[in-house]
């Protein structure tokens, strides 16, 4: 057993913390998956994509109704997004786990929500550029944070990586353009075109990583309910692919963020294999972080267009970090126990 000697009453109290927010977490967490996936339903696939499908004059109050409830939605999920990213910040910042990082996600954490702050207050590019340089060096300080204190198996640790360099490729496509507003230049950044859609591309190859990572292990526990669901998404995107008209691009822009330059059937089977992953570890009591994390990913899409999106990201990278989990998950016994002395030891 590993640990570190601490007093009994330091260490109660940090245990009261993260015992607190490991438990705030989940109920709130299932409350924001439930307003995001009804503002993805209702806003980016029924009202979004129906303004550009012809439709009967019959339809149009069903339409507005939708749009009402989806923005309700949307309104209920941003504000969750940011009471949940908060709450779980402050246990990464308070786990023992990452104490060596802590001051650096604090700084980093508080000019995100300043940079948030900004952008909804003054709306200039140099608020755009502190939020989004904020949350591009958040993600990656969580996934090294990840991958020194938390056991990752290498298959985690690619299908993470692969997901950053994928929202850190996108972000230096955006925030190029964001500095150039900033110094006035009118020229075009270099290589942005190419960052876009290198950043698109491992988004692809990150779906086979996330399959390997967290769904083949559970393949047994997905179910033929589960496999059919799947199905009927994939067939309903191949109709709609065939389409005359350009639903299928519209849906993959408004509801994963991809801009489909790459052969159709790569994203098929990219979001075959997400799919699967979320539905085997939803159905696995043990991988709800995971799940939950996953399905974050995939509803902030690859071009997240707002801020809210970015927030998506955010939150399902750090579930997937296996960062908030290691309180949540361990018995209340195996997080303190006494030593000889009598002083308390705290387990790692």
């Amino acid at each position: 057993m590993i640990g570190t000697a601490v007093s009994p009453r330091a260490a109660s109290r940090r245990l009261t913390l993260l015992e607190s927010l490991a438990a705030g977490s989940r109920p709130l967490t299932i409350a924001f998956l439930a307003a995001v996936l009804a503002e993805t339903l209702l806003l980016r696939i029924v009202v979004r994509v129906g303004v550009h499908v012809p439709k009967h004059a019959a339809l149009t109050g069903l339409f507005e109704t939708a749009s009402t409830f989806g923005s309700l939605a949307f309104n209920f999920a941003s504000v969750l997004a940011l009471v949940l990213l908060a709450l779980v910040l402050t246990f990464v910042i308070a786990s023992k786990r990452s104490r060596a990082f802590s001051p650096l996600i604090a700084l980093l954490s508080g000019a995100l929500f300043l940079g948030l702050f900004l952008t909804l207050v003054t709306d200039t590019p140099e608020a755009d550029a502190l939020f989004g340089v904020s949350a591009a060096l958040l993600a990656l300080t969580v996934l090294i944070v990840a991958m020194r204190t938390s056991d990752l198996t290498p298959a985690v640790a690619i299908a993470l990586g692969l997901m950053v360099a994928a929202y850190l490729s996108y972000e230096y496509y955006t925030l190029s353009y964001v500095f150039y507003r900033i110094l006035d230049y009118a020229a075009i950044p270099p290589l942005s075109l190419d960052a876009l859609r290198l950043g698109e591309a491992l988004a692809m190859v990150a779906a086979g990583a996330v399959f390997f990572a967290w769904g083949l292990p559970r393949w047994g526990v997905i179910g033929r309910g589960g496999a059919a669901v799947v199905a009927v998404v994939l067939l309903t995107l191949t109709v709609a692919g065939l389409s005359p008209v350009s639903t299928m691009a519209i849906l993959a822009l408004w509801t994963t963020g991809v801009s489909l330059f790459l052969p159709f059937p790569v994203y098929l089977l990219a979001l075959a294999l997400f799919l699967l992953t979320i539905v085997a570890c939803f159905r696995d009591r043990r991988a709800y972080w995971i799940a939950a994390g996953l399905l974050l990913v995939l509803l902030a899409g690859y071009m997240a267009e707002s801020t809210y999106q970015h927030l998506l990201f955010l939150l399902g990278i750090i579930f997937l970090s296996g960062i908030v989990q290691q309180e949540d998950a361990r018995p209340s016994y195996e997080r303190w126990s006494p030593t000889p002395s009598g002083r308390g030891e705290h387990t790692l």
